[in-house]
């Protein structure tokens, strides 16, 4: 590909803002696909540590060349900006590549763990969520984490993942050395509407500390404008991302319920519950309800409020408002 006609290809995209311009590339077997979101957002909070602009851009870009019939390469990259003035700066979500064919496809790089095709079962919020589940960036492979090999492929309903992180970078041992971690993980929808998943991953922690583990079952319902989910987490030494926790039990729930009204409007309620035991003694880490409403102009404007009230002592609710445009 010329490198002139994807330079001037990446400027219209950016300039025009323009869904149409989505595909910038197409000739002889290859594409290039681009993506993003604009989102002006407002956290509004008594605490102020939270409360302030929280406004972002995201760019993506997808793209895939046909080596044969039955093979094909692939290349993902994505970056977001934070545009709020509490944190600046640039952050790469994806950055990864690999072949493909009727097997599935293997991927190195920047990605999604395999335990994400559960979590995303009620992860399914604008904003809020997914802190029951054993997921976060850059945590023992569950989230969105680099120097990831993965395999993915969909047989007649089936979906199966497998990843292994070569090298956790948020987890440094003491002689130097980073960690390891990996992740397997299954979907199965029936054709009725309803999805059933289980997730395992385990990650190594620091030297002289237990190994991080967690276990996810999830079964959801999509129909009927109606959508419902649940999933249950089972894990130990997985929330601390520095990998020094050791003797810690953790049990947690997330639920959705969300309703399409097929004119635009769109709500959810959503919980999340974690449990910790350390030696016997227990103390609730996440307990909140989440509660959202959504517009959507057309396929590229929406605007969206979500309410989070959290139950913990010391924690403060927040609501967050905002406005988001896809291209």
């Amino acid at each position: 590909m010329k490198k002139t006609v994807l330079a001037s290809a990446l400027i219209t995209a950016f300039v025009s803002g323009s869904a149409a311009a989505a595909n910038v590339y197409d000739k002889d077997g290859a594409t290039v696909d681009l993506y993003g979101r604009a989102v002006g957002m407002y956290y509004s909070s008594d605490d102020n540590s939270e409360k302030g602009d929280q406004s972002y851009f995201r760019f993506g870009a997808k793209a895939k060349s046909e080596i044969n019939n039955d093979l094909y390469g692939l290349g993902v990259y994505e970056t977001e900006v934070n545009a709020s003035s509490k944190d600046e700066g640039l952050e790469t979500r994806k950055a990864y590549a690999g072949l493909g064919g009727n097997f599935g496809e293997v991927t190195y790089g920047r990605q999604e763990g395999s335990f994400t095709l559960i979590s995303d079962y009620t992860d399914t919020l604008e904003e809020f969520g997914a802190d029951a589940s054993g997921t976060g960036t850059d945590r023992f492979g569950t989230g969105k984490t680099s120097s990831v090999l993965k395999y993915a492929g969909e047989f007649s309903g089936l979906t199966v993942e497998a990843s292994y992180q070569l090298d956790n970078n948020a987890v440094e041992q003491l002689d130097g050395d980073t960690s390891t971690s990996y992740g397997v993980a299954a979907s199965y929808a029936l054709p009725v509407g309803v999805k059933l998943g289980a997730g395992y991953n385990s990650g190594e922690g620091l030297e002289g500390t237990d190994d991080a583990e967690v276990t996810a079952l999830s079964v959801a319902y999509d129909a009927n404008n109606i959508y419902a989910a649940l999933l249950y987490s089972m894990g130990e030494n997985w929330k601390d991302k520095s990998g020094a926790e050791t003797g810690t039990d953790y049990d947690g729930y997330e639920v959705v319920l969300g309703y399409n009204f097929g004119n635009g409007f769109s709500a959810q309620a959503v919980y999340n519950y974690l449990e910790a035991d350390v030696s016997g003694t227990t103390a609730d880490t996440e307990d909140y309800f989440v509660v959202g409403a959504y517009y959507k102009f057309n396929k590229n404007l929406r605007t969206y409020a979500e309410y989070k009230a959290d139950q913990i002592d010391g924690n403060e609710d927040i609501l967050a408002m905002a406005i988001r445009y896809d291209f």
